[in-house]
């Protein structure tokens, strides 16, 4: 390996560009049972398909310890049979950390009929807390929001329609509780005329509406939730789950097609503006960092400020200096209770004297760590933290919310008038750190920005910050051993993949209407530019002194298009492909980003990009052009890109693995407007 001082971009390894570790991504294996396909996925079993209809996104067996951290297996003494319309696979899994130890065996099998069964037959080794062992299944938002569903439960059955809105998860005597009372089958009717049914034998299962954390599914859980957690193992104790996996119905056929981005109207909206957090690393920006950060005109700096007296002075102060040297005024997130007053006092007065701008304050609880029964701000500190501030901030938003996910919010919903917006935080890694997973929750990202601007109207949303790993935990890659990189740090913020899923967020959460986005951070392994100190752990979090990273680009795109309106873009099939389009000059000009958002090489046909005099050139972030964008942005983005031959307002475009493609539009003289 080459040193940290001495590394370039070229040195790292192609894989580590592309996702953010050396090791290549895992190619699924396909599974045919009868009409039925499935992905197998390490131990997990995703896509299951009966034509062209998915039956059910997801089955896993998760183990969670008494945080709620996930234990990540161990697998062994794989034997895979397949056949051309049946399958048998059988493994050995072992989850290890600290007091936990789990172990069990795997038995998945397809048969001509169309039916999966999976068996998990396990073992408790030794005695530990555990708050969940057992099946995950997620079901896809296409195939279940607005859907009929049946479930079997002990009272009979049970009948309705899973709903749009976005279901809270309950509260109910101190325990969480699920959507409906627990089920032993749920059938889910995921196009007209065909069911998705799920069993499981050995325990109940549960309902909850993933999109609270912004996962893109419903998900059927085993144990209920209701009946309490943390557990208590005993030695030896035996946790046997079967699930099983049918469809009554008939599917329409399956269609393979190369992905295809259509271009649409201007929405006559803008995008949301958009800033950067404070280095968590607690150093101030060097003058390098300063001027790469410059280029992408932060609209504010997110400061966090928890009023613990005597340990918040040092961050405030230090992101006052940042945020003047970027030109940027504050977002200031004040983390405060009702016995802040003084320190309330102290930090109105440190603001006036440094004469610091602030765009807005969000208003957060005062809590250490993550927490699973946090609501939303209560009014009484919001009202206490403006009557201190405001006289220095003047008339901006004060936001009250969630420092974490979405459903603090929704069990408890704002309706008092001191909050002025609402605020929450964004992260793909919730419950599953994997890179199917981060791509198939982006389109949980539009749901709740509309949710929250739904139930919080007039109020605007304030989305901040979006983070790949989650801050506080829990950790769903498991929590960190000795010599692993902090938890809340993710690779793939140095990567294409960190790239590619920006612009999937930034579109997701721009067609929703948020209102302000804090991406990140500005350096460091959590932010946007490496530090000239380089990374503290090369060997873990490969990268180069002083590099931009793959999402810096993303964001000085946006950057340069802050003035123009959104346009409707639609892509048909956003696992492989998601795209961002802003229209300047009354449609005369349009930048378009389209992304690959897979390790597979994509050909992808944009249609709607006008007719006649058009020209188009387009600039494409991948492996090949990598080493010269990270280390030298400023060249890169002076590139004016290669022509992009148009037919009939039709483009096709070939990108890599986890690609982004700038493709900038130009109407000529005469021409049909662009995108109007």
């Amino acid at each position: 390996m080459v040193s940290g001082s001495t590394r370039t971009v070229a040195d790292l390894p192609r894989t580590a560009l592309w996702h953010g570790r050396a090791e290549p991504p895992t190619r699924p294996q396909l599974l045919r049972a009868g009409p039925v396909s499935a992905l197998l996925d390490g131990a997990d079993l995703r896509h299951i398909r009966l034509g062209g209809v998915e039956l059910v996104q997801r089955v896993y067996v998760a183990v969670r310890d008494a945080p709620w951290n996930t234990i990540p297996a161990q697998t062994s003494d794989w034997v895979v049979a397949t056949g051309p319309d049946r399958f048998k696979v059988t493994f050995m899994a072992r989850h290890r950390h600290e007091d936990i130890s789990f172990h069990w065996r795997g038995v998945i099998e397809g048969t001509p009929d169309g039916v999966i069964r999976y068996e998990m037959d396990g073992q408790c080794r030794g005695v530990f807390r555990y708050s969940k062992i057992g099946f995950n299944v997620h079901h896809a938002l296409d195939g279940s929001v607005g859907r009929a569903y049946r479930a079997r439960t002990e009272r009979g059955e049970r009948t309705g329609v899973l709903p749009t809105d976005i279901d809270p998860q309950r509260i109910v005597d101190g325990t969480l509780s699920g959507m409906f009372e627990p089920y032993s089958e749920l059938a889910i009717e995921v196009v007209d005329g065909l069911e998705a049914v799920v069993a499981l034998e050995g325990d109940l299962l549960e309902l909850q509406d993933h999109r609270n954390w912004t996962d893109a599914n419903f998900k059927s859980y085993a144990t209920p939730l209701a009946l309490g957690f943390p557990f208590d193992s005993s030695d030896g104790q035996r946790i046997r789950q079967v699930l099983t996996i049918r469809s009554r119905g008939e599917a329409p056929p399956a269609t393979e097609a190369d992905p295809v981005i259509t271009l649409g109207e201007a929405t006559g909206r803008g995008l949301p503006t958009m800033g950067l957090g404070a280095a968590s690393h607690d150093a101030p920006l060097d003058p390098v960092e300063v001027a790469r950060l410059r280029e992408l005109a932060p609209a504010h700096l997110r400061v966090d400020v928890a009023l613990r007296p005597g340990v918040w002075q040092a961050t405030l102060d230090r992101g006052i200096a940042d945020a003047a040297s970027l030109g940027a005024p504050l977002e200031l997130a004040v983390q405060a209770n009702e016995g802040s007053g003084e320190q309330l006092g102290l930090l109105a007065v440190r603001l006036r004297t440094s004469g610091s701008r602030v765009a807005r304050v969000l208003v957060l609880p005062l809590a250490d760590g993550f927490s699973a029964f946090v609501t939303t701000t209560p009014a009484a500190v919001v009202a206490l933290v403006r009557d201190a501030l405001l006289p220095v901030t003047g008339e901006v938003v004060f936001a009250g919310g969630t420092d974490q996910s979405f459903a603090d919010i929704n069990r408890d919903r704002p309706t008092d008038p001191v909050l002025t917006g609402l605020c929450l935080g964004v992260c793909p890694t919730f419950h599953a750190a994997d890179d199917a997973s981060i791509v198939e929750n982006l389109a949980g990202q539009s749901d709740v920005v509309r949710f929250a601007a739904l139930i919080a109207a007039p109020r605007s949303i304030h989305v901040s910050p979006v983070t790949l790993a989650t801050r506080f935990g829990p950790y769903p890659a498991g929590p960190a051993r000795p010599g692993d990189l902090p938890p809340a740090v993710d690779v793939r913020q140095a990567s294409l993949l960190g790239a590619a899923w920006t612009v999937g967020s930034a579109a997701a959460l721009a067609s929703a209407g948020a209102a302000s986005i804090t991406w990140y951070e500005t350096s460091g392994w959590r932010g946007v530019v490496e530090r000239a100190t380089g990374s503290p752990m090369p060997d873990r979090f490969p990268s180069v002194p002083g590099q931009v990273f793959p999402p810096y680009h993303v964001l000085a795109d946006l950057a340069g298009w802050r003035d123009g309106q959104l346009c409707a873009t639609r892509t048909s099939d956003p696992l492989r492909v998601v795209a961002l389009a802003v229209a300047g000059e009354q449609g005369a000009r349009v930048g378009l980003l389209v992304a690959n958002v897979t390790a597979e090489p994509q050909r992808v046909r944009l249609v709607g990009l006008g007719s006649g005099a058009m020209t188009a050139t387009v600039r494409i972030l991948d492996e090949a052009t990598a080493t010269w964008a990270l280390e030298d942005p400023a060249r890169f983005r002076a590139d004016p890109g290669a022509p992009l031959p148009l037919t009939d307002g039709t483009a096709c475009l070939a990108l890599g693995p986890y690609a982004v493609a700038r493709i900038d539009l130009v109407r000529g003289p005469g021409t049909r407007s662009v995108a109007s």
